[in-house]
């Protein structure tokens, strides 16, 4: 589109040489996308143009910007800056008209001076851009679009985030617009989006940040080159927001790949390859899978250190760190150590100031790992001095804050003082649970703060039963283990076209309203920590009224979305109560695990024990994985290949610390509550005793001391009792569904499904999961052992559609012998989920997976449900989802128990193990029931590999 001027200018005449032609087709140049090939060209293309006394110098000045503009993509900001003045020092001397392009130049002088951190004078030089291009332009141009933007990210500079988002929305609106009715500037919603998208994060407001950055990421992929830095971005941001949102499974299969394309297109030491090396790091980390997350920790810190001028203020503090945390997950104190000194030294040098967050932040650390190694002396002024900053800078909630309140409380329990550093943690963290536990709070947010002070609640813990407080410690060990929500609903964002237009435009209002509540604390946040007391007043009740109306969207959705009160429940047993139902015999135990090692309390009627084990997370997760390989092993050879005894005999240790073990002589039926992975530990197959034989010697197995031979084993879901039915009489009707139609049957079916671990769970996907040959059978001789009226879908009639369709109300049991997906754990599947035969056509009502929410719909009346071959892809990482979404599910449809395998399980076998127990539990408790047949299958040397755990131990047991 031709140039505008302004009226009354008179426009330079261009000039006819091919130099001036090249100068010209400079002004619209993409510097940005290959910003290096960029300059090269640019420079040749000045070469030329010196060479010719015919050049006009208003075409050789606003080329020599492009240069600037260059440079700045390479992050060459002073030196853009002092060309851009330059340019612009000259285009007055020669009175250049004004146009578009002299707004333009104008916007980039104050961006790199807002790159350089003078925002006055950035905002100076952007407000004359806007003002210019509303003169030349007008309000729906990209120029007026591109200045708004500029505004907007110094308002963000300034810390103003909530004014920045308006100007961002209007700027990418007027950029989508022009780009789709010209095909030009197709980079600028792009850019526009990914800040939006991280805007909207820093406020809070993860579920529309995570929107806005599919949105973006889609822009980018169907409009820009596949190597555009731009296309790169926003895969990476929106990676990096899932992350942040705790969306782990979905982002690190985005994060893998952005990193590959930036390996292929930035040099080796690009501080923007650092970065997606830290961003996949931190979700790896998180994630639980921190083997593969240290090297990358530490290639990105190596690329940071060799780039000391190109360095986000405290970004490398912050990375230093995270290698100091891998340190002591790895338990190496000594290095943990160093590398906090480190961080603590670059925060210093780095930051404007000793109050700096980050500052702060590094001497906590350190002054917690410095109290560790004994130097208490040493930590003692850095806690004071970060306790006292944090309480002047934060309001009541900040992590930080509890952080240090909870080594501040470590340090008075060791000082012979417990009571006062369990009140001083109390304190700190009694409006948090208060805020865990309320339904005004988002779901998503829960789930959030849960996993973010999960260690200051294992802290509490620790303290309160140090201090003689059973009953503190059992609360808090519960609240530690509340990050297990991520099992069921981890985005009603993505559900919320599943269940018509009225549940959708209530997930919207309730999503509208967690958003609005998230701001609303922040600035009262802010208005605390200004000691302004009317803001904060005025803050208090607005708060409280938004409260309201989210605890009334919280019931509307409950209402409309079948399973989602019993899906989202979170409320922690009173541990008199839980004494209270217990039985003689019976015994709950409770287990909390940190970066320190594991907190084991033990429940019973006549007494309350306590013990902890300290040990090295990675050790920990060591012995999951040796037990797992050795299930596996069982799996393929019919248990010839042996069993990992001394691993489960280590385990039990830990688990069951000395003073445990002392007091579960008299326990008989064991109820387990334990966190993340550890929860899908077979527990009846550790060993209790140290082994002796041979690991492969079918005789040494049926010999060992297996928990299994002393007590009945069962997992919960939480201490509070599961909804009672009472059990049926009459004869046991049975309903079988599985054996779906998938493809090539294959033993470990999750590890060859590619597809669906990187998030497709389309028809051909979930086929790629493979046929069970076994379950058909399995489900035949179940039904085949029952005196009732059996109902079978297997193969093609195992379907959603024929599921819903079939009265399952009249079935005592219930058996689904299928893969199981769990929500969170892959990208894609935001609740947990069982693989059905899939439907040629997809359509919302049958899309082959029968989610947790679709499970709550059915009507059950059975005392039994049984999950038969469920891989719940549960021990691939320390922080893995659990099955208690697919359990809450089905206890919300009518089920009264469940027995659910963690592996597959051999058709003779599965028949065998879930008959004997049914039958058994007519005349024995449910668990014991299942311990019996256990039993029967170890002892019977007629089974192929009885003597394996892989064979007798694959079931647990959820409910009485």
């Amino acid at each position: 589109m031709p140039a505008a001027v302004l009226p009354g200018a008179e426009a330079a005449a261009p000039g006819s040489t091919a130099a001036g032609a090249e100068l010209r087709e400079l002004r619209g140049y993409d510097t940005r996308g290959d910003p290096q090939a960029a300059l090269r060209h640019v420079d040749a293309v000045l070469a030329r143009a010196a060479q010719d006394p015919r050049t006009d110098p208003i075409d050789l000045l606003y080329a020599r910007a492009v240069r600037a503009r260059a440079l700045s993509s390479l992050a060459r900001n002073a030196e853009a800056l002092a060309l851009f003045r330059a340019v612009d020092a000259g285009l007055e001397a020669r009175k250049a008209p004004l146009t578009p392009d002299r707004a333009g130049l104008l916007l980039h002088i104050g961006s790199e001076l807002g790159a350089l951190g003078q925002l006055d004078e950035a905002e100076g030089y952007t407000r004359r851009a806007l003002d210019l291009a509303v003169r030349l332009a007008g309000r729906e141009s990209p120029e007026y679009a591109e200045a708004l933007y500029n505004l907007a990210l110094l308002d963000y500079q300034r810390g103003r985030q909530p004014e920045a988002i308006p100007k961002v929305v209007e700027a990418l609106a007027i950029a989508r617009a022009h780009a789709l009715a010209t095909g030009e500037d197709l980079d600028a919603p792009a850019e526009y989006g990914i800040s939006l998208a991280a805007l909207q994060l820093n406020v809070s407001d993860a579920e529309t940040a995570v929107v806005t950055a599919r949105e973006t990421a889609s822009w980018a992929e169907a409009r820009l080159p596949e190597n555009h830095r731009l296309r790169v971005s926003t895969a990476q941001q929106l990676g990096a927001i899932l992350s942040e949102a705790g969306q782990y499974a979905q982002a690190i299969p985005i994060l893998r790949a952005t990193l590959e394309k930036r390996r292929a297109i930035l040099p080796p030491d690009s501080p923007q390859l650092a970065m997606s090396l830290h961003t996949l790091a931190y979700a790896l980390d998180n994630a639980g899978m921190r083997t593969e997350a240290g090297p990358l920790y530490d290639r990105a810190v190596a690329i940071f250190e060799a780039n000391p001028d190109r360095i986000q203020a405290n970004a490398l503090a912050t990375m230093v760190g995270q290698q100091a945390r891998m340190a002591t997950w790895e338990g190496d104190p000594a290095k943990a150590l160093a590398l906090r000194e480190k961080a603590l030294a670059i925060a210093r040098r780095t930051s404007t100031s000793p109050e700096d967050p980050a500052v702060l932040g590094a001497e906590y650390n350190l002054a917690s790992i410095l109290f560790d190694a004994g130097r208490e002396a040493e930590a003692v002024p850095l806690l004071a001095h970060a306790r006292a900053g944090l309480m002047r800078s934060t309001a009541p909630g900040n992590r930080r804050r509890i952080s240090a309140a909870g080594l501040a409380a470590r340090m008075e329990a060791e000082h012979g003082r417990p009571a006062a550093g369990l009140a001083l943690l109390r304190s700190e963290l009694a409006p948090l649970r208060t805020r865990l536990l309320d339904r005004a709070t988002a779901r998503l947010d829960v789930v959030a703060m849960a996993f973010e002070f999960r260690a200051a609640f294992m802290q509490l813990a620790r303290i309160a039963l140090r201090s003689g407080a059973p009953a503190d410690g059992f609360d808090a060990l519960q609240m530690a283990n509340l990050g297990d929500l991520q099992s069921a609903f981890s985005s009603l964002a993505v559900l919320q076209d599943d269940y018509g237009p009225q549940a959708r435009e209530a997930i919207r209002g309730y999503l509208a309203l967690a958003a609005q509540s998230r701001q609303l604390r922040r600035a009262r946040d802010q208005a605390m920590i200004a000691a302004d007391a009317g803001r904060t007043r005025d803050l208090d009740g607005q708060v409280a009224e938004l409260d309201r109306k989210l605890r009334d969207a919280d019931a509307r959705l409950a209402a409309l979305v079948p399973g989602y009160r019993t899906l989202t429940a979170v409320e922690p047993a009173r541990l008199a109560d839980a004494r209270a139902r217990l039985r003689p015999g019976q015994g709950l135990l409770l287990v909390g695990s940190d970066e320190t090692g594991l907190v084991t309390q033990l429940v019973t009627r006549d007494a309350v024990v306590w013990g902890e084990a300290p040990v090295a997370a990675r050790r920990l997760v060591a012995l999951q994985q040796r037990l797992r390989a050795s299930v596996e092993a069982g799996l393929l050879d019919q248990g010839r290949s042996g069993f990992d005894r001394e691993a489960a005999f280590e385990l039990y240790r830990l688990v069951f610390p000395d003073p445990v073990r002392r007091a579960l002589g008299p326990v008989r039926d064991l109820q387990i509550l334990a966190p993340g992975s550890l929860s899908t530990v077979p527990f009846a197959a550790l060993v209790t005793r140290p082994p002796e034989g041979d690991d492969a010697d079918p005789q040494a197995l049926r010999g060992t001391a297996w928990l299994l031979r002393d007590r009945a084993v069962s997992v919960m879901i939480s201490p509070e009792p599961l909804p009672r039915r009472p059990d049926r009489t009459g004869h046991a009707t049975f309903a079988g569904i599985g054996a779906p139609v998938l493809g090539r049957p294959v033993t470990l079916a999750m590890r060859s499904a590619g597809r669906v671990r990187s998030g497709d769970l389309g028809p051909a996907a979930l086929r790629e999961l493979g046929d069970l040959p076994e379950a058909a059978r399995e489900l035949q001789a179940m039904a085949s052992r029952f005196d009732g009226a059996s109902r079978l879908l297997v193969g093609a009639q195992a379907t959603e559609t024929m599921l819903k369709q079939t009265p399952l109300e009249g079935a005592r049991v219930v058996a689904f012998a299928t893969h199981g997906l769990v929500g969170g754990s892959l990208r894609g599947i935001v609740e947990p989920a069982l693989v059905m035969t899939p439907p040629q056509v997809p359509s919302p009502l049958d899309d082959g997976l029968l989610t947790a929410s679709e499970v709550a719909q059915l009507r059950l009346d059975a005392d039994w449900v049984i999950l038969s071959a469920c891989d719940t892809s549960a021990g691939d990482s320390e922080n893995a989802p659990t099955y208690s979404g697919l359990a809450r599910a089905f206890i919300a449809a009518g089920a009264r128990a469940l027995l659910l395998s963690h592996w597959p399980v051999r058709d003779d076998v599965a028949a065998r193990l879930t008959l004997r127990t049914v039958e058994g539990a007519r005349r024995l408790s449910r668990p014991a029931a299942l311990r019996q047949a256990q039993l029967e299958v170890l002892r019977d040397p007629a089974v192929p590999g009885g003597a394996h755990p892989a064979t007798w131990a694959p079931f647990v047991l959820i409910g009485d």
